[in-house]
């Protein structure tokens, strides 16, 4: 198998920004005028834009107020290397929307329909702090009239659909750690990427409990100096490096109790139809830009079997917004995210082989096939990035 030389996933999360084209990004930033520390409109014809710079001191402003309603968060780095994200949380740590790998002088924008309520603006310094607060105000929000019922449909088939994702992940963890403690290396090596792909499918999801993601995803230079490294890629680095499955039983162990907690929490979730489109944003913009580089699997290299996964739940929670889409005139839009989503599925089924993993192993790709994927998936991205305001209302 080709070795690859390890990957600083933390670097290329931060130097490659995702989301939206610059023209769109631009636009949106200008669009934000002097409203940026306090939004006072009533009724708007579209989503609210909400200007949020990141600093050495982390969030500025560090307090947002503005209606209940549709609200797009556009994200300027002002220069800054400390801070490369923007998480809008509830006040229970759950994450509602994010924007990640937004390195100096890069922009960003995501979308969120939000009740009246108190919410945490995480811009999180290495050290801890950065934080601000967003104040939304007014009465309690409810979707349009003209695809309301699409939208509720789709949201309760994305969380039926993400459940359901969470059990076959657990059950694939359980045969893969049963494997690990009967020190069956061969079986434990085939079952690794087929259970991963249900955990990529959901991913924004996950990471919605972001203490607990880490546990599950972490990568090496992604765990904090001192603290406990457990979850998917310890047990790779063993499996693959030292091609053992010794010192893998504990680790096991931790990674069974990891996924049932996820799918306790799981079920307890509640999602936005712009959470969904986010989502789904997301998912492509991970693929786009730090796993196209090898290092989501650097040992085992299973990463298109992670692309696959992926590009599953992108897709996914795009098809079930589907109809809302059409119903608010945005058919020709749906239409060409349709057309690029089949476009990069054809591009990655190229590489599906007949083998438990399903696909080949990432050193089948050349630097040229690494590069047109990586801008088909940008390709699709970009209109894909317009979804979430078009759901908010």
């Amino acid at each position: 198998m080709v070795q690859f030389p390890a990957f600083d996933a933390l670097r290329w999360r931060r130097v490659l920004t995702a989301g939206l084209s610059a023209a769109a990004v631009a636009a949106v930033v200008s669009a934000c005028g002097s409203a940026n520390a306090t939004s006072t409109s009533g009724s708007r014809p579209g989503p609210e834009v909400l200007k949020v710079t990141l600093t050495d001191g982390g969030c500025s402003p560090k307090k947002l107020t503005t209606k209940a309603g549709a609200l797009t968060f556009a994200v300027v780095n002002d220069g800054t290397k400390k801070v490369s994200e923007l998480e809008v949380r509830k006040t229970d740590g759950v994450i509602l929307g994010e924007k990640e790998g937004l390195v100096s002088d890069k922009h960003g924008s995501f979308t969120l329909r939000l009740g009246p309520g108190h919410y945490v603006l995480g811009c999180p310094l290495p050290l801890g702090g950065g934080n601000g607060t967003l104040v939304v105000t007014g009465k309690p929000i409810s979707v349009q009239a003209k695809s309301g019922t699409k939208l509720a449909a789709a949201v309760a088939a994305y969380k039926l659909y993400v459940e359901r994702q969470v059990a076959q992940l657990r059950q694939g963890t359980k045969r893969f750690t049963a494997a690990l403690a009967a020190g069956d290396l061969g079986k434990a090596q085939r079952l690794y990427g087929p259970t991963r792909r249900h955990y990529e499918a959901i991913e924004p999801v996950a990471e919605s409990f972001s203490s607990l993601d880490s546990d599950i995803d972490a990568r090496i230079n992604n765990v904090a100096p001192g603290a406990p490294w457990t979850g998917f890629h310890h047990i790779e680095q063993i499996l693959w490096e030292k091609n053992t499955t010794k010192g893998t039983a504990q680790l096991g162990k931790t990674l069974d109790a990891d996924v049932a907690d996820l799918q306790h929490k799981v079920a307890t979730l509640s999602y936005q139809p712009a959470q969904l489109a986010n989502g789904s944003v997301e998912l492509l913009n991970e693929v786009a830009t730090s796993k196209i580089t090898g290092e989501e699997d650097r040992y085992s290299h299973t990463d298109l079997s992670d692309f696959q996964g992926n590009l599953a739940g992108a897709r996914k929670a795009f098809e079930l917004l589907r109809p809302a889409l059409d119903a608010n005139g945005n058919r020709i839009l749906g239409n060409t995210i349709a057309q690029r989503f089949a476009v990069v599925q054809q591009g990655l089924d190229r590489y599906r082989r007949h083998t438990p993993l399903g696909f080949a192993y990432y050193g089948a790709l050349t630097k040229a096939d690494r590069l047109a994927f990586s801008q088909e998936v940008d390709a699709l991205a970009e209109p894909l990035s317009t979804v979430a305001a078009k759901v908010s209302g």
